[in-house]
């Protein structure tokens, strides 16, 4: 077992006995007290003078955690739970890595303790405090980008063919830009992108050489079709910013003429075949993807009742033997297993944790482009990145191939990201059935019982948190006066804020 020790500031470390000390004669009396269950203080010290707790850049922290995968520690001890880190994010991180090795948590002054079930309830609970912190943080980014969009900002990230970074701001590249306009000129020529794609090649157009901030490089490949698609359908090049569907004007110079960009759009359109998207046809999704746990596949088929076409999966088991193992749907509604596959994808890729652990090293705004412009998840999408669904009983495996993932984003948008961690990306998404009143199977992608507590409207979470906030703003000197008079709210909203965050911790 170990104590952990930290101050924020060098004042008064160089006493014989300062707080440093103190801390740690708590923790090794804690420790003590427990050695009827086996715990031995560790003879290393990891102290931290004179270093916030607002990040995790701390040798002694450093050394802890190097300690901790080593398997040289199972416990670690501090006087207050702020010692070890003041913010959230930071702590469900070392959390993460205390559950990766076993190791339990305890805090000396504030009964919090890991090894007892009510300290694995307060821990979620500031877990899911941290997750709220995040998803606040990545609105205010996304708010940012689209705010800054609108005023016509290029808003990072390696700039197009044409165009190159100077102070932050798309300036055109003497060199890059004519082959920007050759590619708008020769696709009105030939009128296919097809042929055009031949004639880049002939000419030995390739990508920009990129260099990252961390040394690595990347590009000089062949310019692909996907390629010429963003090239020619990109409103960077005639001075606009695009978001969500809208143009904005651009505060960057243009390189191509609108007319000649206009005339390019009119072709584009007219290449592309219509597509029916008849209302009610399901069922084509998720073909050739979908697995029953015993590996076999689920095949789209469809019933007409009174008029009305209902799809469904169905798996081979009961079409080839007529029979179907105990426990495995035979059948699956193709409207509510399609939903539950798009909402689970596009969740991950609304989270930023995700995308950097699948994706380490890559720019993190980068990361918030791609979560800004993947969604809707579409069809060519999901067939094209998802390897197979394996069905269980209340949850499905979605495996997603990290690399095709990674290609999709190089062939369809200006980003590049590094190599994925792994091979595949693995997407639980729990679920739950009943039968309707025609007994018919019923999914329910958000099970009850699987329901976060605290899921709850967005202006209710925020007062609670509010108040957990002021609540020991409060506590340590401040009043609600002055607590009201910061944020422009009165005593009375700041009280009940107060009392009602004390009511949720209380439940």
């Amino acid at each position: 077992m170990e104590g952990y020790t930290r101050k924020s500031t060098e004042e008064g470390l160089d006493q014989d006995f300062n707080t440093l000390h103190a801390q740690r004669e708590a923790c090794e009396a804690y420790i003590t007290s427990q050695k009827a269950e086996g715990w031995k203080i560790v003879k290393q010290e990891y102290d931290d003078g004179g270093y916030t707790g607002g990040n995790m850049e701390r040798p002694g922290l450093k050394a802890l955690l190097n300690d901790i995968k080593a398997g040289k520690v199972q416990t670690v001890v501090v006087y207050k739970i702020d010692r070890l880190t003041r913010s959230l994010m930071d702590f469900s991180k070392l959390v993460e890595v205390f559950d990766a090795h076993d190791v339990t948590f305890v805090s000396v002054t504030q009964s919090f303790n890991t090894t007892t079930s009510m300290g694995r309830l307060t821990l979620n609970m500031l877990l899911s405090f941290a997750q709220f912190e995040r998803e606040v943080t990545s609105e205010r980014i996304r708010d940012k980008i689209a705010a800054s969009k609108k005023r016509g900002m290029w808003m990072g990230g390696f700039p197009p063919l044409g165009y190159e970074r100077i102070d932050k701001k798309l300036v055109p590249h003497s060199k890059d830009l004519k082959t920007v306009q050759f590619i708008f000129d020769e696709y009105l020529k030939c009128g296919s992108v097809r042929h055009l794609k031949d004639i880049v090649y002939e000419r030995g157009f390739k990508t920009p050489v990129r260099t990252s901030q961390k040394g690595r490089t990347y590009g000089g490949a062949d310019l692909s079709r996907g390629h010429l698609y963003q090239i020619l359908g990109n409103p960077l090049y005639i001075g606009k910013v695009r978001h969500k569907g809208e143009i904005y004007d651009g505060l960057h110079d243009s390189i191509i003429d609108e007319e000649i960009f206009d005339a390019v759009q009119k072709q584009l359109s007219a290449n592309t075949p219509a597509r029916e998207n008849k209302r009610g046809e399901s069922g084509s999704l998720l073909k050739g993807l979908l697995y029953d746990c015993d590996g076999v596949v689920y095949s789209p088929t469809y019933t007409v009742k009174k008029g009305s076409r209902y799809s469904y999966y169905i798996s081979q088991n009961l079409i080839q033997y007529r029979d179907h193992p105990k426990g495995i749907m035979a059948r699956i509604p193709a409207h509510e297993i399609e939903k539950t596959v798009t909402n689970a994808i596009k969740d991950w890729l609304q989270n930023i944790d995700m995308w950097q652990s699948a994706f380490p090293e890559t720019p993190e705004e980068h990361l918030h482009w791609l979560m800004q412009n993947l969604i809707p998840v579409r069809s060519h999408f999901i067939k094209t990145i998802v390897g197979k669904i394996m069905v269980g009983t209340d949850s499905l495996k979605i495996i997603i191939n990290a690399e095709k993932l990674r290609k999709d984003i190089r062939n369809h948008s200006e980003i590049s990201i590094n190599t994925p961690a792994e091979k595949e990306i693995i997407i639980a998404a729990p679920f739950k059935t009943n039968r309707g009143k025609n007994g018919a199977i019923i999914i329910d992608s958000k099970s009850r019982k699987n329901k976060d507590p605290l899921d709850l409207p967005a202006d209710q979470l925020k007062r609670i948190v509010r108040g957990i906030i002021w609540r020991d703003e409060h506590f340590d000197g401040a009043t609600l006066k002055d607590i009201g008079e910061r944020g422009g709210h009165g005593e009375n909203y700041v009280n009940g804020c107060i009392q009602g965050s004390l009511v949720f911790l209380s439940q």
